[in-house]
């Protein structure tokens, strides 16, 4: 008996233990949590992967999250949760066919197709944390992974966004918003891409073959901000959008998430952390007091807060941009 009420009281005082170390973390959430143990607490599991909402009966795990997670332990120095993180990516999401290292663009026994903008980011990412932290086994790993996408993922200098190795099928498109100088130059390919506009916008997609241009309705403003920053200085650099984006700032103070491209009218009311966070990137490349104006204006957007409904991909570039300033 003296045996049994012994277990319970040791129970009761785990369970209270946890119960006043998660109310502990959750009253941190208030503000004093930083980027990374808000990450911790509200989008990672016990495994370590990131779910792409804090709160969702359907998690879903995106190498695209892992890999923007690595980029902010990268920049913040925490080497131990970038080695647990490359060890997550090693589980769950890397895959060894023949000689080939594929990245698998979310988790599933089925997937069998990576997404060109994971993989670079990620070899990118490999490339430096072996610098950083002087381990040659990150770079190993990226440059094994950077093979692949050489072999299978290359075409008449451009680079389709996805390849499925279990079918061996390339898909016919490259799309504008994956394209970024420092992934690019990893590829030493002869030249980089020209993504088209289509007036002040931008063409979301090319055709391998025929160098076709496809273009959407709306223009949904992380992609075109992605392609405008990566077109500035080139012969794909868009007068019209800067004038547009500047003017839409300066008039406004509100950029919204999507656009319609005929007559450049919001299509949606909401605002988003990943719209302003590369807002700000761009501006810094050709009108910086503007990108440190987003930053003073839009403070709540680049805090380390989060809630139910932010998905990870626009708190992580929030955070991640702040940090950068």
């Amino acid at each position: 008996m003296v045996k049994k009420l012994s277990k319970i009281v040791i129970l009761i005082v785990t369970i209270g233990g946890v119960i006043i170390y998660l109310y502990m973390k959750e009253g941190k959430t208030s503000g004093s949590l930083d980027a990374i143990e808000t990450i911790e607490l509200n989008y990672m599991t016990y495994d370590g992967l990131i779910k792409s909402y804090s709160i969702t009966d359907k998690p879903e795990f995106l190498v695209e999250s892992t890999g923007l997670y690595m980029e902010l332990l990268l920049q913040q120095k925490r080497e131990s949760h970038f080695r647990d993180q490359v060890e997550v990516l090693k589980e769950y999401f890397i895959v060894r066919v023949g000689d080939d290292y594929f990245i698998k663009w979310k988790t599933g026994m089925d997937i069998s197709v990576n997404a060109f903008i994971d993989d670079l980011r990620i070899v990118n990412i490999l490339l430096q944390a072996a610098v950083i932290f002087h381990n040659e086994e990150y770079a190993t790993l990226a440059n094994e992974l950077l093979a692949s996408v050489k072999k299978h993922q290359i075409v008449n200098g451009q680079i389709a966004q996805y390849y499925d190795w279990e079918s061996d099928y390339l898909a016919p498109t490259m799309v504008n918003s994956y394209l970024h100088d420092d992934y690019l130059s990893l590829l030493k390919i002869d030249k980089f891409p020209t993504p088209s506009d289509v007036g002040v916008f931008f063409a979301e997609e090319q055709m391998i073959k025929s160098d076709k241009s496809i273009s959407s309705e709306e223009a949904h403003m992380v992609d075109q901000l992605l392609i405008a920053t990566y077109c500035l200085g080139k012969s794909c650099e868009n007068r019209s959008f800067d004038k547009w984006l500047k003017k839409q700032w300066e008039q406004e103070k509100t950029i919204y998430g999507r656009y319609n491209k005929e007559n450049r009218k919001a299509t949606v009311k909401y605002e988003s952390r990943a719209v302003y966070a590369l807002a700000v990137r761009y501006f810094k490349k050709n009108h910086s007091p503007l990108a440190h104006e987003i930053i003073i204006e839009k403070s709540s957007f680049f805090s380390t807060r989060t809630d139910k409904k932010t998905h990870f991909f626009d708190y992580v570039h929030g955070v991640i941009v702040s940090n950068e300033n």
